[in-house]
């Protein structure tokens, strides 16, 4: 990638963490992400990792949704991305919060390779990769649990949502179809939903486990 698409790319990246009312990247993470993007649209070139490749858009849709998220995970020590594809948000927030260890759970070979490449180009000791489906994998040692854009999520997460443990949370990006339908199709005790800044309908959805409903 050129130059000139990454400076694009970090002007627009920089302009959405204002624009999502985000702390400000440091220059390292700034910088991580960047060489995410490049490797991601390099990639993407012969894996489709994504339709939203343009700067401005993936700066929005991408990573500063993915940064806004990580705000939700607070107290989590563990953080498990069910189906994380070209990595959101799992890298945005193993590059925002290095306290964390974030594993990014990914079924798709190809996908699964660009992960791990970009987990070592990235230098992110915290973060690693896991090629399993969902029902193959067990995550219930996990703090948080996320998901974006998963391929088949509405008969998937049901399950997932009333297995919860008493100290787990699912954090879910998504619009508000796929929520009503998870109210209506899982024993849902409680749970929490977030506006994502600059989208008419992207939300943050919260499941807590419905033993405890906290």
């Amino acid at each position: 990638m050129t130059n000139e698409m990454e400076s694009e790319f970090r002007k627009e990246l920089d302009a959405a963490v204002a624009g999502f009312a985000l702390d400000p990247l440091t220059e390292e993470q700034a910088n991580k992400l960047t060489k995410h993007y490049s490797l991601m649209r390099r990639w993407n070139q012969r894996v489709n990792l994504t339709g939203i490749i343009e700067p401005r858009e993936a700066a929005k849709l991408h990573y500063a949704e993915s940064l806004f998220g990580a705000r939700f995970i607070a107290g989590a020590r563990t953080v498990l991305d069910i189906g994380s594809g070209a990595g959101f948000p799992a890298i945005p927030i193993a590059v925002l919060k290095p306290e964390l260890h974030v594993t990014a759970l990914e079924a798709n070979q190809k996908k699964s390779l660009f992960l791990k490449e970009a987990g070592h180009e990235l230098q992110l000791p915290n973060f690693e990769v896991v090629t399993a489906r969902l029902e193959e994998f067990d995550w219930f040692a996990y703090d948080s649990l996320t998901s974006r854009a998963l391929d088949r999520g509405d008969s998937m997460l049901p399950a997932v949502i009333e297995r919860l443990t008493a100290n787990q949370r699912l954090i879910l990006f998504c619009g508000p179809e796929l929520v009503e339908k998870l109210r209506r199709d899982a024993r849902v005790n409680y749970f929490a939903v977030h506006s994502i800044p600059m989208s008419d309908e992207r939300l943050v959805a919260i499941f807590h486990s419905f033993e405890t409903g906290r």
